[in-house]
């Protein structure tokens, strides 16, 4: 009988023992994969953040404002940085010339990188200044009372090139006769760029283009400058009235140029503005005065008497 029990215990081994190597073998795999995930996440971090990009830093750029702006920076940051900032650099001047200044100077106009005004509604020609004005024609007398001092013009008319924004524009006309003579491109306006500018002036100032000659009527002239659409013409003559054949009344001329300009209703304002320099000799008629009175506004005359220029 003992014997029999022996060999049923054999054949049935104890139930406990079997529990326990089963719970050991659950908790060794489950060590095992706990540790193979954690190397696997470790791996996985390591190899991403080797694969990340660094990120990118951009600059955006705006236009400077006509106003310089501070910016301040307490002195224990600096010492911080190790290093000194740079002083800001200072306001740029608003440069104005005036004509008559111009005329009496020897040195020559000079021709800078970019244009000097601030505003790009702003103009000043031969001392006579001007606001709102984003779009000129300048239209000058090249007739042969002019022969001695047209030089001085296209240098004051260089010069007020060069003081215009570059986001405003310009045409250049000259009168002669009946004719009127376009600085090319013609019959439009173009930006007041150094290149555009430096074109004209080359132009003005080459060969037979523009010469002195005859008397004068400006009134094709005009009406060529109004067809442009400017916000201000400059209008530069010795003689408006011209003479002999050319010759026009001062009432004929004020009747063309209010035909050619006319106010608008919606406003009560002229659609353009004419803005007179008298040249040289004053005009008993005061045509000058009166086109400006009704086209430029109260400060759009100026007179350059002959003493002022004479060498």
């Amino acid at each position: 009988m003992q014997t029999a029990m022996n060999n049923q215990n054999t054949k049935y081994p104890k139930r406990t023992s079997s529990t326990t190597s089963i719970v050991a073998w659950v908790l060794s795999i489950g060590v095992h994969v706990g540790l193979g995930a954690l190397a696997f996440l470790i791996t996985w971090s390591v190899i991403k953040t080797a694969e990340d990009p660094p990120p990118i830093v951009t600059a955006t750029w705006h236009d400077q404002s006509s106003q310089p702006m501070a910016f301040p920076v307490e002195s224990t940051q600096v010492e911080e940085v190790g290093f000194t900032l740079p002083p800001l650099p200072e306001p740029h001047p608003r440069v104005v010339q005036d004509g008559l200044a111009l005329l009496a100077s020897t040195t020559p106009t000079t021709m800078p990188e970019l244009a000097r005004r601030d505003e790009p509604t702003e103009a000043a020609f031969m001392g006579l200044e001007a606001v709102s004005a984003r779009n000129i024609v300048y239209v000058v007398d090249a007739s042969g009372s002019m022969l001695m001092h047209l030089s001085d013009v296209v240098k004051g008319l260089e010069q007020s090139l060069f003081d215009l924004h570059k986001k405003q524009t310009f045409a250049i006309l000259f009168f002669q006769k009946d004719q009127v003579i376009a600085v090319p491109p013609a019959n439009r306006l173009v930006p007041a760029n150094v290149k555009n500018i430096q074109n004209a002036m080359r132009w003005i100032q080459s060969g037979d283009n523009v010469i002195t000659v005859g008397k004068s009527n400006p009134v094709k002239a005009i009406a060529r400058a109004l067809r442009l659409k400017p916000d201000l013409v400059y209008l530069l003559s010795e003689n408006i009235r011209g003479a002999g054949q050319y010759e026009v009344s001062p009432e004929e001329l004020l009747a063309s140029l209010d035909s050619m300009n006319p106010v608008d209703s919606r406003n009560g304002r002229r659609r353009v503005r004419i803005n007179c320099i008298e040249f040289l000799t004053s005009d008993p008629a005061n045509t000058m005065r009166r086109i400006a009175e009704i086209h430029g506004g109260i400060d759009g005359y100026t007179f350059i008497d002959r003493s002022k220029v004479s060498r």
